[in-house]
């Protein structure tokens, strides 16, 4: 199976790479990752709003406003995340560990979809949503699931975001790669043959296993390969670029 499409933006935000020329400096070994996450101001949220977003959230929400642009009142949407916000579900966990009473809020803003459901609410957006998640391989699974969407339902465009942040620390043993990045694609119909991507994926074990699908595709797409190889388990991914 082979699917074609178009990026026509992308935006990524991960600790000390925030802007288009803090990922080309990335790319080309200038820059490095911190240590630290500086979270978006996301000024066009007013600011009772924005206090009610958790880091997760925030990271998101910009990625989303930023890829979509002119089109966020209108464009169908895929979030994809492999933990989800799991700091804010760890911590109503704990607090049924404690036989503590869970807040109502806190815990509707902890579900899976509530990054796509609070953008949808912020930007007035009525078009279908949909938020998955598919373990390590969560960004490959979001990006076929909004590719997919849009060869199927005859879209113009669809926005895809993913989002992972640090796991707690109760759950650092169990996860191989926790690189804090969010990453906001506006994907469309091609145009023509130039600058289009196709994606498959299969089986076999072609490519060694890799920890992050979502850092390896950043390295990828601002760089000048046209291929991009990556496996997770038994999958197999593959981005082709025309040129």
């Amino acid at each position: 199976m082979s699917l074609k499409f178009e990026i026509s933006k992308c935006v990524a935000w991960a600790p000390g790479l925030e802007s288009e020329q803090d990922w080309q400096s990335w790319q080309q070994g200038e820059k490095a990752l911190t240590n630290e996450l500086a979270l978006p101001q996301l000024s066009s949220i007013p600011a009772m709003q924005r206090r009610r977003l958790s880091p997760f959230a925030k990271v998101a929400i910009h990625c989303a406003l930023e890829a979509s642009g002119e089109y966020q009142t209108d464009i169908p949407c895929v979030f994809s995340s492999r933990h989800g916000d799991l700091q804010r579900t760890t911590k109503l966990i704990e607090n049924i560990a404690l036989n503590q009473d869970l807040s109502p809020t806190q815990f509707g803003l902890s579900v899976h979809n509530a990054a796509a459901g609070l953008f949808s609410i912020f930007t007035g957006n009525r078009a279908p949503l949909s938020a998955i998640s598919g373990g390590q391989s969560s960004f490959m699974q979001g990006l076929l699931d909004s590719v997919s969407k849009l060869q199927a339902n005859n879209l113009s465009r669809i926005l895809y975001v993913y989002c992972d942040l640090n796991v707690p620390q109760c759950y650092r043993p169990y996860v191989t790669d926790d690189t804090p990045l969010g990453i906001g694609l506006l994907i469309e119909v091609p145009k023509g043959d130039k600058n289009t991507f196709s994606f498959s994926f299969d089986t076999q074990e072609i490519s060694p296993q890799r920890d992050n699908q979502a850092l390896d595709f950043m390295a990828f797409i601002l760089s000048n390969r046209t291929e991009l190889f990556t496996r997770v388990h038994q999958q197999t991914w593959l981005l082709h670029r025309n040129c």
